[in-house]
């Protein structure tokens, strides 16, 4: 148990979107909250209202910013970093699932079922791996930044699996996509002295 220097980060995927809604990518384009979303951010904000956030960080993005902008209720200046951008997914970002698999058959079953085999450059995304380094980095800068106390980030479904199948020493290629958080969940990892406790 860490006794001095211990920084709590709460991970948060944003409030459910039209287009979560409506089985579309989003990547790094947005779509609005629904009520639903709405309403399960303000549940949220009721449960983590014992905390006391030092800081609020969100994606660039605006439902993430929004989710973090509802949590935060006005107390603290939110700070939008890119390295907590969702992972931009090219050319399928907009489409419907069903939409991608009928145009890009190949690269959808890869990506959705057989991920060592999925080509990034083939749809024009950003790779796992890249999208993994940029929020680790982000991250650093919160643990480097901030050695005590409680930190809010508000991100997205993918790259939080993507970071949390790192740090529970899995491969990238072990993203599943059917296993995301769910919207407006949440995940604590704490560090002592700026270092991940496990």
């Amino acid at each position: 148990m860490c006794k001095e220097e211990q920084l709590n980060i709460y991970f948060v995927r944003h409030g459910e979107t039209l287009w979560n809604k409506e089985e579309r990518i989003q990547g790094e384009l947005d779509s609005p909250l629904t009520i639903k979303g709405i309403e399960d951010i303000q549940k949220l904000a009721g449960n983590l209202s014992g905390v006391e956030f030092d800081e609020v960080y969100s994606s660039e993005l605006g439902r993430a910013y929004e989710t973090a902008s509802i949590l935060s209720d006005g107390r603290h200046r939110i700070k939008r970093l890119k390295e907590f951008n969702e992972k931009n997914f090219g050319d399928w970002q907009g489409m419907e699932i069903k939409e991608i698999y009928r145009k890009y058959p190949m690269q959808a079953e890869f990506y959705f079922n057989d991920i060592k085999n999925y080509n990034n450059k083939e749809i024009n995304a950003e790779s796992l791996e890249h999208a993994l380094k940029r929020f680790v980095l982000g991250v650093r800068k919160i643990v480097k930044s901030l050695r005590t106390g409680n930190v809010l980030v508000v991100s997205h479904g993918t790259i939080l699996k993507l970071f949390f199948n790192y740090i529970d020493n899995k491969d990238v290629n072990e993203l599943n996509e059917k296993d995301l958080m769910e919207n407006t969940s949440f995940r604590v990892l704490q560090y002592c002295k700026g270092n991940l406790m496990l």
